[in-house]
């Protein structure tokens, strides 16, 4: 599944005052990370997202070159 992300909220979270820990792995490459904040894990969602938008877009052009070819 692309895009996909699973995200773990270690015991030390408190949504309500915005404190955030645990550990965020995407689903296709497996890479992972482990956060202590909000912002880091926004931080990683945001780059793996772009990082994601690039390979697809780098497919695409592919597929559309050895459909010309």
């Amino acid at each position: 599944m692309r895009g996909a992300f699973v995200v773990r909220l270690g015991r030390g979270s408190d949504s309500a005052r915005g404190e955030f820990e645990g550990s965020v792995e995407e689903v296709d490459t497996g890479k992972r990370l482990k956060f202590r904040s909000a912002e880091e894990l926004c931080k990683f969602l945001g780059l793996s997202f772009e990082e994601s938008l690039r390979r697809e877009q780098e497919l695409n052009q592919r597929k559309e070159q050895e459909d010309d070819g």
